[in-house]
């Protein structure tokens, strides 16, 4: 058994691979070369609906110091949700409920950006649903000003929830703003029951108005060029 320490991690991460963000230009294996650099020990890539999570990626992470645990962001009533290590078919769940029916001791459900305004986002029904939840996330995007993870903050604590820290990158320089520290040992086990107890904390800033709209107009023109290329491989096929 590794010794237990403050583990510098990130749950919510997006990569080239994703089969919706067409856009992100960096690679899973890019994204482990700068965790790396930057000190990470545990990481999560957690595309949406599918899980990416091979022995060459786990090993390629290990030979740098980075424990890489399985995950995805999955839509279920239309809200996004960050599932680790939980092994599902999501085309079996339609009620955020069924999510029980996988849940056990070694994995983890996360309610991602829940009061954020994108219909994505749970909303109330993070509240409605709050037993099915071993975590709410602190998301990097926020100003010091405006900051939509304030009401995550006090579910949080309205049910003893722990808050964890992410980035939720989907443009590389994304990578490292928000973070979460996780006192356990660098195995998968150990790093989600530690977070179940409530042994993190997140480390965050508030980002500058300057690069908030920077970043918001480099994802909006990713989403444009998604949508653009939806659109021509429609007609395409007519």
């Amino acid at each position: 058994m590794t010794q237990s320490r403050k583990l510098k991690a990130d749950f919510h991460l997006h990569t080239s691979e994703d089969p919706e963000d067409l856009f992100i230009r960096h690679s899973s294996t890019e994204l482990i070369d700068k965790a790396a650099e930057y000190g990470f020990e545990v990481l999560a890539i957690t595309l949406h609906n599918r899980q990416l999570y091979t022995d060459y990626l786990k090993n390629y992470a290990l030979d740098r110091g980075i424990l890489l645990i399985p995950g995805m962001e999955a839509t279920i009533e239309g809200k996004h949700i960050l599932l680790l290590n939980m092994n599902c078919d999501l085309s079996k769940i339609r009620r955020i409920q069924d999510l029980s029916r996988y849940t056990g001791d070694d994995t983890l459900v996360i309610a991602a950006h829940p009061f954020f305004p994108d219909s994505k986002c749970l909303g109330s029904k993070l509240e409605r649903n709050i037993e099915v939840f071993n975590a709410i996330e602190y998301s990097h995007f926020y100003l010091k000003k405006i900051n939509f993870n304030e009401k995550a903050v006090q579910v949080a604590t309205k049910y003893q929830l722990p808050l964890v820290g992410t980035s939720d990158t989907h443009i590389l320089h994304q990578f490292g703003k928000t973070f979460s520290l996780v006192e356990a040992d660098q195995e998968i086990g150990s790093v989600i029951e530690a977070i179940k107890k409530r042994r993190v904390e997140v480390v965050s800033q508030a980002l500058t108005p300057t690069y908030a709209a920077t970043t918001m107009l480099q994802l909006k023109s990713g989403i444009i060029k998604k949508l653009e290329r939806k659109l021509k491989k429609f007609f395409s096929s007519r």
